[in-house]
């Protein structure tokens, strides 16, 4: 829990997109931690199933994160509602348009632009307005290690991922000014729907063999589970990471690092006495 001297009461944190995946494993998190959650999703049936199993603590907002209009009246009610908005974690996405460049259309475009960046421009745009006054809140922006080197996802996705990473460093610089701290989470391969490009129940087979497939590709040989991606999300939240701003935390098994140590030759992995 956020340790405010100068507000007293129950913490308040907006998690978009989180009916499902690192959404809905970071509001179980927040809630089991004290926080009122806010499950915000275009999802109506599956993001009110995932608020009503949290109990009190919790409440669904349908959120359309194409419209800022949505975003603003969400942020705005909440804040009327609970006096305060300590946090917001933007992590409604898509995978957007997949395959060559020469297939792909200015629609298939906007759209990952609209969903992926553009969103996460709403959400700090009005989290900011309520945080700034208070002088205190924390805004933590989901964004890929697509974003930060290329061959991980499609060419959109990539794109817009690397927004959301200048994004979350450009405005980390202003808002610290008035007590608000951004920063962003780079998930690697995570065990979620996203991953397959599927929504439906058939995700569940595709990420079995994603899994097998991926597991030479980084050090930590498996998928991430939502819960972890959940738990780099509340440090960056919370008062533990208090002199952190405009960071983005790589969370992806060691992916980035290189080639996994069981896979590099046996001449580097064997001792050998050095010679000059």
């Amino acid at each position: 829990m956020i340790d405010d001297p100068d507000q007293s009461g129950q913490a308040v944190c907006i998690v978009t997109g989180a009916a499902s995946g690192i959404g809905e494993a970071t509001a179980r998190l927040f809630a089991a931690k004290g926080y009122q959650v806010i499950v915000a999703d275009i999802q109506v049936e599956r993001g009110e199933a995932v608020a009503a199993s949290l109990g009190a603590d919790a409440q669904f907002h349908r959120l359309d994160v194409l419209s800022e209009d949505n975003f603003s009246e969400t942020i705005s009610a909440v804040a009327a509602q609970f006096g305060r908005l300590d946090c917001l974690v933007n992590n409604a996405a898509i995978t957007g348009a997949m395959g060559p460049l020469a297939g792909l259309s200015a629609e298939d475009f906007g759209l990952a632009v609209d969903i992926i960046y553009r969103s996460v421009f709403f959400g700090c745009k009005h989290a900011a307005r309520i945080m700034q006054p208070q002088r205190r809140g924390s805004i933590v922006n989901i964004a890929s290690i697509s974003g930060k080197t290329a061959g991980y996802s499609p060419h959109f996705y990539a794109a817009c991922k690397a927004a959301v990473i200048q994004f979350t460093k450009s405005i980390a610089l202003e808002l610290i000014e008035d007590g608000v701290r951004v920063n962003a989470v780079c998930p690697g391969n995570v065990e979620t729907p996203i991953l397959t490009g599927i929504r439906d129940d058939r995700w569940r087979q595709r990420i079995e063999r994603i899994g097998s497939e991926m597991k030479d590709m980084q050090a930590i040989g498996r998928l991430a589970r939502p819960a972890e991606l959940a738990e780099a999300i509340y440090w960056l939240a919370s008062d533990a990471s208090s002199f952190v701003t405009g960071h983005d935390l790589v969370a992806d098994g060691g992916l980035l690092a290189g080639r996994p140590w069981r896979l590099q030759p046996e001449h580097f992995r064997n001792y050998h006495e050095a010679k000059f």
